[in-house]
């Protein structure tokens, strides 16, 4: 571990979501943010949950459910906190606030991602805008020691 977060100052979509960076304990020898993604963003991705976008409460809906699948996963730490992509694409770490809705990073038009990985690299859940939907995809790197 290191005192520093991996890489640059982070990007403005932790603010953006309403996280708090913490400033320390950002493990060495993660998976990359290019693999992270590729996990996220390929033909054979099946995703745990679907919120249609035009629904009501769509953005409610789709921070609740990442929020549970988050958790259930164990992306989400006993301090509430993650990693999540700075602005040089290394990991940063941030913690939840009673403030924070991961849909509020997402880029305006379909396309866009939010990926928070665990803080030991082993499980990321992500928040995706994909046609007329939102998914929740969760993912396992299962070559990553226990």
């Amino acid at each position: 571990m290191t005192d520093e977060p991996s890489g640059s100052a982070p990007a403005p979509r932790p603010a953006k979501a309403g996280l708090e960076v913490v400033m320390h304990g950002v493990a060495e020898g993660l998976p990359s943010y290019a693999r992270a993604f590729k996990a996220v963003v390929n033909v054979e991705v099946a995703p745990r949950a679907i919120v249609a976008r035009t629904a009501p409460g769509a953005l409610q809906e789709a921070d609740r459910l990442w929020l549970e699948h988050a958790r259930t996963a164990a992306v989400i730490d006993d301090e509430d906190c993650f990693l999540v992509p700075g602005a040089d694409r290394d990991w940063v770490r941030v913690r939840r606030t009673a403030h924070t809705a991961l849909s509020a990073a997402l880029e305006p038009g379909a396309g866009s991602v939010v990926i928070a990985m665990s803080p030991d690299g082993r499980r990321l859940c992500a928040l995706t805008e994909e046609d007329d939907d939102y998914w929740i995809v969760v993912h396992h790197f299962e070559d990553r020691p226990v």
